[in-house]
């Protein structure tokens, strides 16, 4: 029998019992959609990191750390005094000091040492408003904000400030552009009750967006040279006095690998955006690897039901596994129509399950950026190579599956065959 036919009458066999088979393949469909869905929105957040990591660092950029278990969130353990040593977001890691910033600053690469300031105000107003108390955040210049009105200009003066579009209203402006060139007063205070109270003239009001780390609507930005003044005026005469927990390094006329290299060199932990990119794949990759393990179990389970599914078959076409025989067919030709037939199910079960994820994940998706503010991004992106390797992973495990079953058909004796009732 040519293969051609093998294949036509497999597929004849399996449109005789389309309830069987439709059902097989429906518990092979299950593994492929969760496995397609999987894929597609494992893609889709390495595409968000990828755009995440662009918008919000500058590739020649590092992130410095002075204690090496700032970027594995600090110890929580006691450690023995150090005047460097402070709690920062509930743990204890060692901050640089101003010495810190002088040393990095000295290094022959460095064109700009930006320290990671946390300001809190006492309050945010203006005339004829509440006092509503919040966060100052320092402007990075390599950070790329949405911007709902205004522009941000190439350096931000002293007196200049971002405001978050969550304070339109709070602070009575008619909309976003209302309030551009309008002043706001920012208020803060030291330990000691002393307080600072400056005006700051709105250049531009952002807004929330999905491929920001940093712009929130906690409080204003200002410019690096206000915000230092800030930090210094509030930890003034205190044990925290000019400590910050991170610096951003920018380089000058080298890569960011051998910037890491110097500044490493002098004992602190940095990162690449490179790095901080690997990171969050990596947390993608194993929360991928969990799911994917659930639809391996899927399966699993319909490897069995091919299994069983195949063996049934073979019992009920005994008599005509026998005729076949008889009239000369090949233990090869009848081993390989069985397993053909196999391979027929997990094709039919792998296209469904695919189509299936493709036709969900294409309705949600407009649903999906709209509730992550993805704007015209999508979360599930599917790549039809992706798509394509699933398929064949799922017919070559179905084949596997209806290897024992074309085995058996192959070894039944013709004569006993024809005489099974």
């Amino acid at each position: 029998m040519k293969a051609i036919d093998v294949f036509k009458r497999s597929g004849r066999n399996l449109r005789q019992s389309k309830i069987r088979t439709l059902l097989t393949a429906s518990a092979i469909a299950v593994g492929g959609f969760t496995l397609a869905l999987t894929l597609a929105a494992a893609t889709g957040a390495r595409n968000f990191t990828d755009r995440l990591i662009q918008a919000n660092f500058d590739p020649k950029s590092i992130v410095v750390a002075k204690d090496k278990n700032f970027f594995g969130n600090g110890s929580g353990k006691p450690q023995l005094y150090s005047t460097d040593l402070n709690v920062s977001n509930g743990a204890l890691i060692k901050q640089f000091t101003a010495a810190d910033v002088k040393k990095m600053e000295a290094l022959p690469h460095v064109k700009q040492v930006i320290p990671g300031y946390s300001i809190t105000s006492q309050f945010v107003t203006r005339p004829g408003t509440k006092q509503y108390t919040g966060s100052v955040n320092l402007y990075d210049p390599t950070s790329k904000p949405q911007l709902k009105a205004g522009t941000v200009p190439a350096v931000m003066t002293k007196d200049e400030v971002l405001l978050p579009d969550d304070y339109i209203s709070l602070l009575q402006f008619k909309d976003a552009q209302d309030a551009i060139g309008k002043t706001i007063t920012i208020q803060v205070r030291q330990i000691s009750g002393k307080t600072r109270a400056q005006d700051y003239k709105i250049v531009a009001v952002t807004t929330k967006s999905s491929l920001s780390i940093d712009f929130n609507p906690t409080g204003p930005y200002v410019s690096i040279d206000e915000a230092k003044d800030l930090n210094t005026f509030i930890t003034a005469n205190t044990v925290v006095s000019d400590l910050v927990p991170m610096v951003s390094i920018r380089g000058d006329g080298v890569s960011a690998d051998d910037l890491k290299s110097e500044v490493t060199a002098l004992g602190y932990d940095a990162r690449t955006a490179k790095d901080l990119q690997a990171f969050l794949n990596q947390i993608i990759t194993l929360l991928q690897s969990i799911i994917i393990v659930f639809g391996l179990i899927t399966l699993i389970a319909s490897f069995f039901g091919v299994v069983n599914t195949q063996y049934i078959s073979v019992l009920e076409r005994t008599r005509e596994i026998g005729l076949m025989k008889a009239l000369g067919t090949s233990r090869r030709t009848v081993s390989r129509l069985f397993m053909v037939e196999a391979t027929w199910i997990g094709f039919i079960g792998a296209a469904l399950g695919a189509a299936v994820a493709w036709g969900v994940g294409t309705a949600l998706n407009p649903w999906i950026s709209d509730k992550l503010n993805f704007g015209k991004e999508s979360l599930l992106i599917y790549k039809p190579g992706q798509i394509a390797a699933l398929i064949l992973f799922l017919m070559f495990i179905t084949t596997i599956a209806g290897l024992l079953p074309a085995r058996k058909a192959a070894k039944l004796d013709p004569i006993e065959a024809l005489r099974t009732e």
